[in-house]
């Protein structure tokens, strides 16, 4: 008679072993969910706010599938088929000739119940075709209007992040869906019926959050790109979690913009008041940001720009950190070495932190150089905020490094504090930068970064 083998007992450590390999191969990527049992139509958003597309609204067969402005349009009104297709124009989001390999492009295609068609979407916001096992990828992370849209293996990258039609769910209450993922790129804001192109980096966030802004405006001849990597604010960005817009500003000068700065800028150009309201009224919807939390910082004349914003846009911005360029208003035609008082007039109370060099030669420390952009020192600014905001007390001086001072005026309306870091060894730098721009020295006895950041941290807008 035969007998059955002998089993060794299961020892509760090897249980233990077993169901940790198990969940382990279970939670390698986010699970895949169906599509909503009803089927849900409109736009797919990704990547600097653009939408998948098809090109020229085209219906053929093999019509190439596209990132482009969002426009309305039916060549952009997806549905999500319960039968896992994703269909527009009456024709299915194909993976060309059935390719599984990296690279291969979408297209266009009748509809066939083929793998190529067939979409599943994952919680964190990326589109896998089970098929190939790969993830639809807009190439590089472009945000040019005709970028191809492919497949690619999974990645992290903003690029694979897709905002899907919902089919009217409800978010819970406070909550924010972004259009714009995490990542470093380029995105359209609208204003005086043209577009520009605004450089925008959103850290990682937690599922519904919003999160403050920090406005970096560029110096004088550079640009919004260029001003984000002087500054280097990326990384504080990503420790801190704020979304850093970096736009450019409009009349040419040398190689790069300088900005209109009211009453300053010859007029004629564009308002850059209204477009940077304009900039943070895009971003609040697209990146889902919190409207309390709004911040401005800049350099030289950005930081000029950034001086006006707070004349001009206290209702939205919450404080401001100009460095190279704190401004209260224009220099008074009648006497350059004071503010206008008509020129700045901010409808509240509004936080300054300031930091400028005392070598600097471009907008010097104690006054002096253009007429009409400077002239008045640093001091006499910063004592303008300080009579506009109230202050009662100050200015308060800290000896804080070997060549760094701090001033400060409180007890001011709404608790609206005016700061000022003084660098005795200073130029026409940026603290804390790891860039020489060839304008004096640059301190690392303070990081301006994290110095205005946890300024903006304490004053919210009320």
């Amino acid at each position: 008679m035969s007998r059955s083998p002998m089993r060794t007992p299961l020892t509760a450590t090897a249980l233990a072993s077993a169901l940790a390999v198990a969940a382990a191969l279970l939670t390698v990527w986010p699970a895949p969910t169906a599509f909503a049992a009803a089927s849900a139509t409109g736009p797919i958003t990704g990547v600097g706010g653009k939408c998948v597309d098809i090109a020229a609204s085209g219906t053929a067969n093999g019509t190439a599938v596209q990132l482009y402005d969002c426009n309305g349009s039916a060549a952009q009104q997806w549905t999500l088929g319960t039968d896992g297709t994703v269909r527009a124009l009456g024709k299915c989001l194909d993976v060309t000739g059935q390719g599984t390999a990296n690279g291969t492009r979408l297209q266009l295609w009748d509809c066939n119940g083929s793998g190529a068609q067939q979409w599943t979407a994952e919680s964190d916001g990326h589109l896998k075709n089970p098929q190939s096992g790969r993830y639809l990828d807009a190439p590089g992370g472009s945000t040019a209007n005709g970028t191809r849209l492919q497949i690619y293996d999974r990645n992290t990258n903003a690029w694979q992040v897709w905002h899907l039609p919902d089919g009217g769910t409800t978010p819970p209450p406070g909550s924010c869906t972004p259009r714009l993922g995490s990542g470093e790129y380029d995105t359209p804001v609208t204003f005086g019926g043209k577009t520009y192109q605004v450089r925008v980096h959103v850290p990682q966030r937690a599922a519904g959050a919003r999160l403050p802004l920090v406005l970096d405006l560029h110096g004088s001849q550079s640009t919004g790109p260029g001003q984000l990597t002087y500054s280097n604010l990326a990384p504080t960005a990503d420790a801190n979690g704020f979304v850093v817009a970096a736009p450019t500003g409009v009349v040419p000068s040398g190689s790069g913009y300088i900005w209109n700065v009211p009453d300053v800028t010859p007029s004629g150009t564009r308002d850059d008041v209204g477009f940077l309201r304009q900039v943070i009224d895009t971003l609040t919807d697209a990146a889902c940001l919190d409207s309390r939390r709004i911040y401005a910082t800049g350099y030289s004349g950005g930081g000029r720009m950034t001086s006006a914003l707070g004349c001009r846009l206290s209702d939205r911005i919450a404080a401001i950190a100009p460095v190279a360029g704190l401004r209260a208003g224009r220099p008074d035609p009648a006497d350059g070495t004071r503010p206008d008082p008509a020129n700045c007039t901010p409808s509240r109370a509004l936080p300054v932190i300031a930091f400028h060099g005392q070598q600097d030669g471009t907008n010097p420390y104690n006054g002096g150089g253009d007429a009409t952009a400077w002239h008045y020192s640093v001091p006499v600014a910063q004592q303008r905020w300080a009579s506009l905001n109230g202050c009662t007390a100050g200015p308060a001086v800290t000896q804080v490094a070997t060549h760094v001072q701090r001033s400060t005026y409180s007890a001011c309306r709404g608790g609206a504090d005016v700061v000022l870091y003084t660098i005795s060894d200073g130029g026409h730098t940026w603290p804390g930068s790891p860039y020489d721009n060839g304008n004096g020295k640059v301190t690392h006895e303070i990081d301006a970064n994290s110095v205005m950041w946890g300024f903006f941290q304490q004053h919210p807008l009320a």
